[in-house]
């Protein structure tokens, strides 16, 4: 589906110049997911996200993005553009759900990384998931209510996961109270979502990279080409200019 619509966009692209009027795209921000959107001084919302619209804003006239100044949790933020009640999704990782369920643009906006934490004082050091897996019942995970991650930890297979959280705040207060062994969450915004709940000290994040994912646009399926081509040529111009991965690289 990915490759399929990158090459539609392709041979879409002359149309974009034929939008006349102003295309307005609806989306929402997503709630806990420094620093794709974060709350700023007075209560605005920015973040990498936000940045992005504005400068697509500025890279082609005929667009406009609204909605980045309210938030949603995760899921219903997915099953309102499932539905159609809002355009898109910035910056969600891939999983065989969503696939079924969206139409994702090309280029990913960025890579994260993912990490386990620890509270400081848990001497436990891992390398591998073979690591984890050895825990047994001890190597717990605790991971975001709806994160994409989900899917891909349960491929792995022999993982003790745990999704009930419904953000990074109650996992790390899971943690604290020693009801789960690991915090997994991704980077960038791991490091700058621990400094906001002032957990720097009392949680740590070890080094081991135990995978890496893009993180991509995804629109509802009943999205019409043209509107598609317009947003993806857009994101792609920004991508092509070196723009994109400087915004990305500001937030590191």
């Amino acid at each position: 589906m990915i490759v399929r619509m990158a090459l539609l966009l392709c041979l879409l692209a002359p149309a974009s110049g034929a939008v006349a009027a102003t295309e307005v795209y609806h989306t929402a921000a997503q709630a806990n997911s420094a620093p794709k959107y974060l709350t700023l001084a007075g209560g605005k919302t920015g973040g990498i996200c936000v940045d992005l619209f504005r400068r697509m804003e500025v890279r082609e006239p005929a667009l406009r993005i609204e909605g980045d100044q309210s938030t949603l949790p995760l899921k219903r933020l997915e099953k309102k553009v499932q539905h159609g009640q809002l355009d898109f999704i910035c910056g969600v990782g891939d999983s065989p759900e969503r696939r079924s369920q969206f139409v994702y643009l090309q280029p990913a906006i960025f890579t994260v990384r993912y990490h386990l934490a620890v509270r400081r004082d848990d001497p436990v050091e891992i390398r591998s998931w073979e690591d984890v897996r050895a825990l047994g019942q001890a190597g717990s995970i605790l991971i975001n209510h709806g994160s994409g991650a989900i899917a891909r930890l349960q491929a792995i297979g022999g993982l003790l996961i745990d999704s009930g959280g419904i953000g990074s705040k109650a996992n790390y207060d899971k943690l604290l109270m020693k009801r789960g062994r690991f915090v997994y969450y991704r980077s960038p915004g791991f490091e700058s979502d621990l400094r906001e709940h002032g957990l720097g000290e009392r949680i740590r994040i070890l080094p081991t990279v135990m995978e890496e994912t893009p993180f991509y646009i995804l629109f509802h399926r009943r999205s019409t080409p043209e509107r598609l081509a317009l947003f993806a040529n857009t994101l792609q111009q920004l991508a092509s200019s070196g723009e994109l991965a400087a915004l990305v690289e500001h937030y590191h």
